[in-house]
C-alpha cells in the first residue's frame, strides 16, 4: 500500500488557500484518496521529511521557526502529533523580514537517521537536531553561512541555504545557497561533509551573482551533481569528486526555451533514478524542461511540457521512476504524468489531484 504526504502554504499574507498537511492512499486505479488533513502547528507546513525507520514525518513551516515531529501509522498511513521543537536562533541582521522569522525550506535525515539537519533560509544556516525516542532534541551544531565581509563592528552578513542533499551512499552533501540583497549574501554551492556530528564544510563553488541557486540532486552514479538557479533560470553541471570532497563546474545552460523573455522563476529540479534523464520546472513559462543525460555527465534539452496548471513550486518522480508529479502552486493541483522509460519524455495523463497551494510531495 503506498501514501503520498502533501506540504502546502496556508498563510494569508502569502495568498495561500491551503489548510494543512494532506494524506492520501495510492489506489490500484491511480486515484487518490484523501484519507487526512491534519492541522500543523505552525502556518505553512511547506516541506516535508519522511523517517521509515522510525515511522516518523517531519514537517518545516515556511516563514515559521518550528520543526513539527508526527508519528505515522505504517498500516492506514494516518499522522499524529508526537512533539515540536525550534529550528534555531534567528539571524539578527537588521534588513531581513520580520514576517518570515527563520523560514526552515529543507530538511534531510542524516545517513545513519540520527540527526536532522535543517536548512533555515532566514537564519543563514544549517541545523543539526539529535532525533530523540520523544521527537528532537534543541540544535546542537549551526553551520553558519556568511555572506561577503562587513565592515568592522556591523551585524554579520548571512547567505540563505535553500537544500540539503546528500550524496549517494556518502556523508557528503550539497547545499545550494542563494545570496540575496538583505544580509549581503553570495550565490553559491556548498558542498559539506556530516562527520563527528557537525557539518563540515569541504568545498564551495560561487554562481553568478543575483542567480539565487534554488535546488540540487545528485547523479545516482554520484559522480555529478545538477543545481537549478531561480532568479537566471540557468542549470548548473558541477562534476563531484567524492574522495577529495570537491566540485567542479562543467556546464551552465537555460532551464526556458530560446527566444523566452518573459519573467520566469525556475524553482525544481529531478534526476531521473536510471540516471539518463533530468527535469527542471519553471514558474512562469510553467513548463517541465527535459533533459538527456549524457555518459560525461552533461545535459541536452530535450523538450519543454505544458506542467498542466499554474506556477509548479515542486516536483517529484515516484519511487520507480514511472510517474512524474508537478504541484502545481497557484492553480491548487498536482498533475500526473507517465514517464516514457526510452526517451524520458513526460506525458500528461488525466489523473489531477485538487490539492490547495501545494509545495511538497513524499511517498511512503
Amino acid at each position: 500500500m503506498t501514501f503520498a504526504y502533501v506540504g502546502c502554504r496556508t498563510s494569508a499574507w502569502r495568498g495561500a488557500r491551503g489548510k494543512g498537511i494532506e494524506v492520501y492512499q495510492l489506489l490500484p486505479s491511480g486515484e487518490w484518496r484523501l484519507l487526512q488533513c491534519i492541522a500543523s502547528i505552525q502556518e505553512n507546513p511547506s516541506w516535508l521529511t519522511l523517517d521509515p525507520l522510525r515511522h516518523r514525518l517531519y514537517a518545516l513551516h515556511g516563514d515559521g521557526d518550528k520543526v513539527a515531529v508526527f508519528n505515522r501509522d505504517p498500516a492506514t498511513g494516518l499522522l499524529s502529533l508526537l512533539a515540536e521543537q525550534t529550528t534555531g536562533p534567528r539571524h539578527p541582521h537588521g534588513d531581513l523580514d520580520p514576517h518570515r522569522r527563520n523560514n526552515a525550506v529543507s530538511a534531510a535525515l542524516t545517513p545513519d537517521a540520527s540527526t536532522l539537519l535543517i536548512a533555515n533560509h532566514e537564519g543563514g544556516n544549517i541545523a543539526a537536531l539529535a532525533v530523540t525516542a520523544e521527537g528532537l532534541s534543541p540544535p546542537h551544531h549551526l553551520a553558519h553561512i556568511p555572506g561577503h565581509d562587513q565592515p568592522a563592528n556591523a551585524t554579520p552578513s548571512l547567505s540563505r541555504p535553500h537544500e540539503i542533499v546528500f550524496a549517494p551512499g556518502s556523508n557528503l552533501f550539497a547545499v545550494p545557497i542563494q545570496g540575496r540583497a538583505a544580509g549581503n549574501g553570495i550565490d553559491m554551492i556548498r558542498l559539506y561533509r556530516w562527520e563527528q556530528n557537525q557539518s563540515q564544510l569541504v568545498d564551495e563553488i560561487r554562481l553568478a551573482p543575483g542567480s539565487w541557486p534554488r535546488h540540487v540532486d545528485f547523479h545516482p552514479g554520484g559522480n555529478w551533481l545538477y543545481g537549478i538557479s531561480e532568479l537566471s533560470s540557468t542549470l548548473t553541471i558541477l562534476a563531484l569528486d567524492s574522495g577529495r570532497g570537491s566540485l567542479k563546474l562543467v556546464q551552465t545552460l537555460s532551464t526556458l526555451p530560446q527566444g523566452y523573455s518573459e519573467r520566469s522563476d525556475a524553482s525544481e529540479i529531478e534526476v531521473h533514478p536510471g540516471g539518463r534523464f533530468l527535469y527542471a520546472a519553471n514558474r512562469g513559462h510553467d513548463s517541465i524542461g527535459i533533459c538527456a543525460i549524457a555518459q560525461d555527465g552533461k545535459l541536452r534539452v530535450v523538450d519543454w511540457v505544458p506542467c498542466g496548471g499554474k506556477t509548479p513550486r515542486f516536483t517529484t518522480l515516484s519511487p520507480d521512476g514511472r510517474y512524474f508529479y508537478s504541484a502545481n502552486e497557484d492553480s491548487d493541483t498536482i498533475q500526473v504524468f507517465k514517464v516514457d522509460p526510452d526517451s524520458g519524455l513526460l506525458h500528461k495523463t488525466d489523473g489531477v489531484i485538487a490539492s490547495a497551494s501545494p509545495t511538497c510531495i513524499c511517498f511512503a
